[in-house]
């Protein structure tokens, strides 16, 4: 059976540069709630971090470096605003 995605939301402790990070050892996602303005970033983020997950679970993207994964994450994220 596939490893669950486990996401963990942290009110203090944070990491002053990022909002979330992903685990790709443990399948665990940290979202930092003090480095979000509104909730619709909160959820922005988990969407972020949940697709990290996916991709590193996908065959396809083993050849993927970080920066590759970031700007890809960027483009599906903001498809809806650039086709409008």
């Amino acid at each position: 059976m596939a490893e669950k995605l486990k996401m963990d939301l942290r009110i203090n402790g944070y990491d002053d540069e990022n909002r979330g990070i992903y685990y790709s050892e443990s399948g665990r996602c940290l979202i930092f709630l003090p480095n979000h303005e509104t909730i619709e970033d909160i959820y922005k983020t988990i969407n972020h971090e949940t697709i990290h997950y996916c991709l590193d679970k996908h065959e396809e993207s083993e050849g993927m470096d970080e920066d590759m994964e970031e700007r890809l994450i960027f483009c599906m994220q903001w498809a809806d605003e650039s086709l409008a």
